[in-house]
């Protein structure tokens, strides 16, 4: 053994000695040095931003109005402070519905933190008597934070209902100590899964995955081409030794040579991360494995390739060829994987007597045709949008439900959502062919009236539908919208409109101006006698009293404010499921935690359904059931159709529970006996077809070294980070879910198979 291990000493020197080496490792210092300096940090601040601003049309509605001298005094002495450019946009849209974006009101805004003379004693008459404001009032000799505190709460006060309370926590990327751009939309400790979860995949998957790897092949690819020099290959051969042994000794002495750049960048991007970051994440450490293999699949292509032509040059290009081929492939199947199934999968699941809908991740909302064997798109086709809804009401004879942009992180799209209402007749009526012979007739959609600002979630109550929005709890009343329709459409000719205040289609339920901000979420006992509340690690609990819900009672939960969480309810219990935290187990009447659900652990939640029973079914991000009796007891992971794989739930009126799983398959499962009554899975079309007999058995059987960053992101991913969530619909966010372990030994196979190859050409050669 003493040949070969002298061969790899060898070759060890060989990568020790280069000044290509040295090169990379002086350029790799310099890199992590300019990178050190780069931080974050936490300070106080009350900027406005896209996340705070709960209805971006009601305040410039406000603001329009008190340029023609409407409004209330706090709205018309915040519109005589702003700058003259915006105070004309303002009165434009206050003559013609001149349309201005979000991001210039909260530029605006953000100017006025700044004004010195905001404050006005006559006109902020209740400014004083509140506790965060009074000490700011009467000092005047105010800090610039004092005075950016001071013009947040004044502005607060002059649009309350419109905009979420600062708590001025808040956080910058600094350089040096020095802050870069305005304060974040997020705190560091939202900051950090975002970093863990996002950066850090995308700069090893540029920087490592593509720029270093590149680099690394052209660096390395005279290795074996050299071993073919005259002189060079005869005195190695003039040994007893085996020549497929000197080759995989000279393959793994180049791989020497890159362990070296990978261990090195990584072991300060390890460092760089916790001294700077506070992020000790071991999976940097993992990842330097996972590189070093990624270049040996590419390596083992170039060493083939030098050993038939003996060229670095035809090894580079070679090399770049295989990787672009195996790039492509992976984009095809991306791009097939991506609209015929991760676009189009179930989102939500819903039952109407004997009838399926789903709503998919492209906000279509789709019923099912036994004849076909497909989900077919009804009420119109408008791609990328989140759906709302739909709600069943049998008394209006009508499908509700709405769409409206989806924005991630708690973003808000500041636009008008319409109610869409689809007209059917009786869905209970067996001799009613009508409905199921006109199913998907875009001819049955109406529109309904505006939605409250910032709409949430659809729900049933009583005899209609709930409107769970940003300022409050709505009813529809369907006969107040048709009223008012009808004057509209009366009196519509002669220039009048009928005003949206004299006539609301939606009742409020809750008090105005409640104190609720985002991340929230509702829970709505089956008997709609009892609804729980969350916000910002507070429970609120309300009962109906007539037309209106009264608040009982409120608790607070120990979890950080920003945590979501998601939450469902009976009459006796409560579920409260926050991201990474063990859920809670909530008495209704006292807001008291009776427990925890220490069987389940610290998974994120993204759907609750309650039966009328007031049993529970939970379903995880991941795919994974729980069942959890009405007294919040007993928890337990049924064996059911879909477990593991499952996206979307829903009691039918029978308590079963449809599971709709694996893509776009339903099944109607009996939670007593664990049997599927009843199965949903659509036939393949001819896109699918392709997809699933050509081009994902090809992709299967091609070699994917772009594929191991899978395996990295999985390493990286911190196993407290259970998903990067800031906003209640960010759960619904489509998982791809896979092993992430399979690149790995696919990846191997094929680099056996080039090194066996090369192996044996060797030895055909006459040397």
């Amino acid at each position: 053994m003493k040949p070969y291990f002298a061969i790899l000493y060898d070759s060890f020197l060989e990568s020790v000695s280069s000044k290509v080496l040295w090169i990379l490792l002086l350029a790799w210092t310099l890199i992590l040095a300019a990178l050190f300096p780069l931080s974050l940090s936490q300070g106080e601040s009350y900027a406005f931003n896209g996340t705070n601003i709960k209805s971006a049309k009601t305040i410039l509605d406000q603001l329009a109005a008190a340029s023609a001298g409407k409004g209330t005094r706090k709205q018309k002495a915040v519109f005589a402070k702003l700058d003259q450019e915006f105070q004309g946009i303002l009165k434009q849209r206050q003559a013609n519905q001149t349309r201005i974006s979000v991001g210039k009101l909260i530029d605006s805004l953000n100017k006025l933190l700044l004004v010195k003379d905001l404050y006005d004693k006559e006109i902020w008459t209740t400014a004083g008597k509140r506790s965060e404001l009074k000490d700011l009032v009467e000092n005047e000799n105010r800090s610039p934070i004092e005075l950016e505190r001071l013009n947040r709460g004044l502005i607060d006060l002059a649009f309350e209902g419109s905009i979420e309370s600062s708590s001025g926590q808040a956080s910058w990327v600094t350089y040096g100590g020095i802050k870069l751009g305005s304060a974040l939309p997020l705190s560091i400790n939202q900051a950090k899964p975002f970093i863990e979860t996002g950066i850090f995949p995308l700069v090893m998957r540029l920087g490592l995955g593509i720029g270093a790897m590149f680099v690394a092949i052209i660096i390395t690819s005279p290795m074996i081409p050299d071993m073919f020099q005259p002189g060079s290959l005869h005195l190695l051969l003039s040994k007893p030794i085996s020549r497929s042994v000197l080759f995989l000794t000279k393959f793994v002495g180049g791989c020497t040579f890159v362990a070296f750049n990978i261990v090195y960048l990584l072991i300060g991007l390890y460092l760089y991360a916790g001294l700077r970051l506070d992020i000790w994440n071991t999976g940097i450490l993992w990842c330097i494995p996972l590189f070093i293999f990624m270049f040996m699949i590419f390596y083992s292509v170039s060493a083939l390739v030098g050993l038939i032509w003996k060229n670095p040059i035809i090894c580079v290009v070679v090399t770049a060829m295989f990787w672009a081929l195996c790039l492509g492939v992976g984009w095809i199947h991306f791009f097939f994987d991506l609209n015929l199934n991760l676009q189009n999968q179930t989102q939500r699941i819903y039952s109407v007597g004997d009838t399926t809908m789903i709503g998919t991740q492209q906000g279509r909302l789709q019923f099912w045709d036994d004849e076909s064997r497909q989900w077919k798109t009804a009420f119109g086709d408008r791609n990328g949008q989140k759906l709302l809804g739909p709600v069943w009401v049998p008394n209006d004879n009508a499908i509700y439900f709405a769409r409206s942009r989806q924005m991630p992180f708690g973003f808000r799209s500041g636009e008008n959502v319409t109610l869409e209402l689809g007209r059917a007749p009786d869905l209970k009526d067996p001799n009613d062919t009508t409905f199921k012979t006109k199913l998907w007739d875009d001819g049955r959609l109406d529109s309904g009236p505006e939605l409250p600002p910032e709409p949430q979630q659809f729900f049933k109550w009583k005899n209609t539908f709930g409107v769970f929005a940003q300022d409050g709890i709505y009813a529809y009343d369907a006969e107040t919208a048709a009223k008012a329709e009808q004057q509209k459409s009366m009196f519509g000719g002669f220039g009048f409109g009928i005003a949206k205040t004299v006539l609301p289609a939606y009742k409020l339920l809750t008090p105005k101006n409640w104190d609720l901000t985002r991340p929230m979420d509702i829970g709505v006992a089956p008997s709609m006698e009892h609804v729980i509340t969350y916000s910002r690690g507070k429970l609120k609990h309300w009962t109906s009293q007539n037309d209106s819900l009264e608040e009982v009672g409120k608790a607070s939960l120990e979890i950080p404010d920003e945590t979501v969480a998601i939450l469902g309810t009976n009459d006796r219990t409560c579920i409260v499921c926050p991201i990474g935290v063990v859920p809670f187990v909530i008495d209704v009447e006292t807001l008291q935690v009776r427990k925890r659900l220490d069987d389940v652990g610290e998974a994120a939640f993204k759907q609750i359904k309650v039966d009328s029973k007031g049993r529970f079914v939970l379903l995880t991000t991941d795919g994974t059931l729980w069942e959890v009796d009405a007294d919040g007891e007993k928890c337990t992971k049924p064996s059911v159709i879909g477990q593991g794989k499952a996206i979307a739930i829903q009691f039918n009126e029978s308590d079963q529970l449809w599971i709709a799983h694996s893509g776009k398959r339903a099944d109607l499962v009996d939670l007593d006996s664990k049997k599927s009554l009843l199965s949903r899975n659509p036939k393949l079309g001819i896109a699918e077809s392709i997809f699933a007999y050509v081009i994902n058995p090809f992709y299967q059987v091609n070699p994917k070294p772009a594929a191991v960053n899978e395996t990295i992101e999985f390493v990286l991913k911190n196993p407290k980070n259970k998903t990067l969530a800031i906003d209640r619909t960010d759960l619904d966010v489509p998982k791809v879910v896979s092993d992430p372990w399979t690149p790995i030994w696919s990846n191997l196979a094929f680099v056996v198979v080039m090194l066996t190859v090369s192996c044996w050409y060797l030895y055909r050669q006459d040397l």
